[in-house]
């Protein structure tokens, strides 16, 4: 996954949405940097964690059969003050 500071969202591939058996709990259309009005099914990661920042029950829109990648958006991030340097990000709590 990416860190996304664009995205308010954050974004699975269908991969991790079947390996997570996530289900879907209702569709959303979202503006993207390349496309206006995307639907997206939406459904419930339990948590993410990543560098030690964590998120708990956190709403997910899940990508087509074409994204191989993943976003982490500000719904992630959001309470963390964010360094992001060449091949780092890190996480601090405010």
């Amino acid at each position: 996954m990416i860190v996304d500071t664009g995205a308010s969202g954050t974004l699975i591939t269908p991969g991790m949405a079947a390996s997570l058996g996530i289900r879907s709990v209702g569709e959303t259309s979202v503006d993207t940097a390349s496309a206006q009005g995307v639907s997206f099914s939406l459904g419930y990661v339990n948590s993410i964690e990543v560098g030690g920042a964590i998120a708990q029950n956190v709403l997910v829109a899940m990508g087509g059969p074409e994204l191989n990648l993943g976003l982490l958006g500000h719904d992630f991030f959001g309470h963390y003050d964010i360094t992001i340097r060449e091949n780092e990000v890190e996480f601090r709590e405010r």
